[in-house]
């Protein structure tokens, strides 16, 4: 009985040691709110065209960044630092990554499981620039045009 009861309490501190920080997503929220929120097509257009960034990708990233971090992505900026800015390691769930890696795969048929963790990212654009590049070293020419007519969100 003790050794069950014991197993829950480990449990509960485990899932608060993992769950997001809520009070930094709220912090950082409060800071984003100050600036202009953009729609998908706004933020790629503003941000990501001119560099040579498919639209799906800069879709996948505002909605999925958005839905993992639980942050304002429609008033995120390229230049924003990861973890200075977005207190990124505190306000996403633990397993953030694997989702990403499985969302990926399943909207591009792209697997960056082992890649993602070569990788060191400063900003949101270090990021978007990284999940472009396997976009496009991995897909051939032919499937990026259905890639960008497919609908993310």
């Amino acid at each position: 009985m003790w050794h069950r009861l014991n197993n829950f309490f480990h449990s509960l501190e485990t899932y608060r040691m993992l769950r997001p920080d809520y009070a930094s997503r709220q912090y950082v929220n409060r800071v984003l709110s100050d600036r202009p929120a953009l729609n998908s097509e706004e933020w790629f257009k503003s941000y990501f065209q001119v560099n040579g960034i498919t639209r799906s990708v800069a879709t996948f990233t505002y909605h999925y960044l958005g839905k993992y971090s639980g942050l304002q992505f429609a008033r995120v900026l390229p230049s924003d630092r990861l973890e200075e800015d977005l207190r990124w390691t505190q306000v996403c769930s633990f397993d953030w990554e694997i989702m990403l890696c499985k969302d990926f795969c399943r909207c591009f048929g792209v697997d960056i499981d082992e890649r993602i963790y070569e990788f060191t990212f400063t900003t949101v654009e270090d990021f978007v620039v990284f999940l472009n590049c396997q976009l496009l070293q991995l897909r051939p020419a032919d499937k990026l045009r259905e890639i960008e007519d497919m609908n993310i969100e």
